[in-house]
């Protein structure tokens, strides 16, 4: 019989360190600049409503803000544009950048191709080079930002935003499978909170860009420039990366199928295998897909699904709107760099403190440790949401600071929880069909927060789904500790 040639992935790569480091430091500003792009809307919305009249109207500061002071009124306590536009009060009727049509461009016009996105993604990484699939989507997601800061209305902004969570849906799964194939266990937690890092650079970035850029008026293109700006650097990273990286996936020719380990557990049932049947890649694609599904069989991989999706719902509530709160209850208030450097601390300190703490768990007590941490994380992480609410600026940035610090420590270890207990040749794939679930009810949920405001206040109902989206993770994955402490003694 012809001996098959198969195909498998090197165990993680001990010899070369500083290459692998340098690329996860790539990956981790590529996926700043995609969480740039992607937030940049909620920082810019109300520019954006005003020019392109998308959304809600309401009464707001206006240019002669000092009458209205002297007046001693508020300007949104006036319902209508009669009443607020009476002589001298200083308030204007305008756009808000508030409504359903801002819920629907900030999340499910980018969640939906997002999730599509990732499958995709994590299909075409298990079959071709990941290097060059990270690169393309960089200069797509790059590309489209561009493009939005020339729309002329919000429905072209839509269809751009599609372009964007495209681009960007490559960053998990790509950067999951790079991750597992050049670090051992003892790194993995570590090495994911480095490229996740970039979430909240990003992130704390738009704030920066989406308050000082437009108020430069560059060219008189206003808010316009805040994208061209952040879409610019993107193609340099790209360039940098098909350049100076390479995909450590290395292939090599093994015996027949028939003949590998009879001892290997089922790579359906999701659990890590000690032989080669688990690091093979070189199989039919409707085959990975299948096996991926089956990963799910899983109930420890179920109830981190379920976590995952009710502690994106908090985190996604709040980065919509964070912006818009201040400027509903806070008006007179500078938020931009106190929300930049809230998340760019708390978040950088929350995802390597958690990813380092989980590792070294891990070593003593096992996979189940990094469930642990999780929970108590996102636990903790809820009464300091709840203080963002209830207090005033500057004093709700300290409950906010602490708050990033505990609540985002879970990106990192979540993942390195995944790569432990999926099949590696699996690893992107599996990943891919987690982030469809995870976002698609994490990033599609928050849109109700808008007709629940009509009913029981904007403040009210965040509180409902910010800490609240916390306090329910903690206790789902509180539970799946207790799954993988069976699963994995």
């Amino acid at each position: 019989m012809k001996e098959v040639m198969q195909v498998v992935e090197v165990p993680p790569i001990t010899t070369d360190r500083k290459r692998s480091w340098y690329l996860l430091v790539l990956m981790s500003l590529a996926f700043g600049m995609g969480e740039l792009s992607h937030f940049l809307v909620g920082t810019t919305t109300r520019l954006m409503a005003q020019d392109l009249h998308y959304g809600d109207q309401s009464c707001m500061k206006g240019p002669n803000a000092s009458a209205r002071i002297a007046a001693n009124v508020t300007c949104s306590s006036y319902s209508n544009a009669t009443a607020c536009l009476w002589e001298d009060s200083g308030c204007v009727w305008d756009y808000n950048g508030q409504g359903i049509a801002y819920q629907i461009l900030a999340g499910p016009s980018f969640i939906l191709a997002f999730c599509v996105g990732g499958i995709v993604m994590g299909v075409l990484s298990v079959r071709y080079n990941r290097i060059v699939i990270y690169a393309v989507s960089i200069v797509i997601f790059s590309s489209c930002t561009i493009a939005m800061g020339a729309a002329q209305d919000v429905w072209t902004l839509v269809a751009l935003r599609f372009g964007v969570a495209i681009g960007e849906s490559a960053s998990h799964p790509v950067s999951a499978s790079l991750v597992a194939s050049l670090f051992p266990m003892s790194l993995t937690g570590a090495a994911m909170g480095v490229v996740n890092w970039g979430i909240y650079f990003g992130y704390g970035l738009s704030y920066i860009v989406g308050t000082y850029i437009p108020p430069l008026d560059i060219g008189g293109l206003g808010w316009r420039w805040a994208y061209y700006l952040t879409g610019i650097p993107g193609f340099f990273l790209a360039f940098l990366m098909l350049v100076t990286t390479s995909d450590p996936r290395r292939k090599r020719p093994l015996p027949d199928r028939s003949s590998l380990s009879q001892n290997s557990q089922d790579p359906l049932d999701g659990a890590t295998t000690k032989t080669t049947k688990e690091e093979v890649s070189d199989v039919p694609l409707h085959l990975s897909i299948w096996q991926s599904l089956g990963c799910f069989r899983n109930p420890s991989l179920l109830l981190l699904c379920l976590g995952a999706c009710i502690r994106h719902v908090g985190g996604y509530s709040w980065a919509y709107n964070a912006q818009l709160y201040h400027d509903t209850y806070y008006p007179d208030f500078d938020v931009g760099m106190y929300l930049f450097l809230t998340s760019i601390v708390g978040g950088s300190i929350g995802i390597l403190v958690g990813g380092v703490v989980s590792d070294r768990i891990v070593k003593r007590v096992g996979v189940q440790a990094r469930a642990w941490v999780l929970a108590t994380s996102q636990l903790v992480a809820a009464p300091c949401a709840a203080g963002v609410l209830l207090l005033p600026p500057p004093y709700n940035f300290i409950c906010l600071l602490a708050a990033y610090v505990f609540a985002e420590m879970w990106m990192g270890i979540l993942f390195a929880v995944m790569v432990e207990i999926v099949p590696k040749n699996l690893c992107s794939l599996v990943v891919g069909i987690f982030l469809f679930v995870m976002n698609n009810v994490g990033g599609n949920l928050p849109v109700v927060i808008d007709p629940i405001s009509k009913s029981i206040g904007y403040r009210e109902t965040l509180c409902l789904f910010y800490p609240g989206g916390y306090l329910m993770s903690g206790v789902v994955f509180a539970i799946t500790g207790l799954f993988l402490r069976r699963r994995y003694p």
